[in-house]
């Protein structure tokens, strides 16, 4: 763990000192659980969610599954079999 200093507004103080009472944890604690949640970091859900947000969406332009199998094998599978006379 290290050791930092921040400047934040007399406002969010007492947000913050806030929320700490509210849920009986230091000052610092609630400032780590915030940057844990706004980072998704130290939350193997929060690691899962932010890994499908990043990845979401990168094969939408990529072909249907049968289009990729005629792309790559030329025939289709019946094709196939009438051309090897079955």
């Amino acid at each position: 763990m290290r050791r930092t200093q921040i400047y934040i507004t007399d406002e969010q103080d007492r947000l913050l000192a806030r929320r700490a009472r509210s849920e009986r944890i230091s000052k610092a604690e609630a400032i780590r659980r915030i940057l844990n949640s706004a980072l998704d970091a130290g939350d193997p859900e929060a690691e899962a969610r932010a890994v499908i947000r990043s990845t979401a969406g990168i094969c939408a332009n990529y072909p249907d599954w049968p289009e990729w199998q005629r792309a790559v094998r030329g025939k289709t599978a019946d094709e196939r079999l009438r051309a090897g006379g079955l």
